[in-house]
């Protein structure tokens, strides 16, 4: 069995609770402009059961886990990170795959890559989160009356 010796700090060293908070009030603000619904997930690695698993894959299965298919406009956006990695993976839900091409997250993806190779976490997540309502907020209009349904909170596993 190899051991990894990480001389990297761990999610939970670099995510404290005041950024994650400041992630999820920018989750809040970015989400006024759309009506689609966005959640980060940021875990340390794969789980045991994961390990040949496409990370499309992954994120679907965290996908389900958090109930995002479950909103009324199939609306939901997860951005999954696999911090050990340095590995990002955008999935929308079916009402935004039929308007938006799964190749159009290329560049929320290269944002987060740039930032995290200088440990500019945070700050390349808010970026990332930006970039996202970018690309949704023409085809997913933020009307007055749209009440989110899922929580802004980051889960952080």
């Amino acid at each position: 069995m190899e051991t990894h010796v990480h001389p990297h700090k761990q999610v939970k060293d670099i995510f404290t609770k005041p950024v994650l908070d400041k992630i999820a009030a920018t989750i809040a603000d970015v989400e006024k402009g759309t009506s689609a619904e966005i959640r980060v997930s940021i875990r340390e690695e794969r789980d045991h059961d994961e390990a040949g698993l496409p990370l499309e894959e992954i994120a679907k299965r965290e996908f389900l886990k958090l109930g995002m298919d479950k909103t009324n406009g199939r609306n939901g956006i997860l951005l999954l990170i696999l911090f050990e990695e340095h590995k990002f993976y955008v999935f929308g839900d079916e009402g935004i795959h039929k308007r938006v091409h799964p190749e159009t997250w290329k560049d929320v993806a290269e944002t987060l890559q740039e930032h995290f190779k200088h440990a500019h976490y945070e700050e390349g997540i808010r970026d990332a989160l930006k970039k996202i309502v970018a690309h949704v907020h023409t085809k997913f209009a933020a009307n007055g009356n749209s009440t989110h349904e899922l929580s802004h909170e980051v889960v952080v596993g």
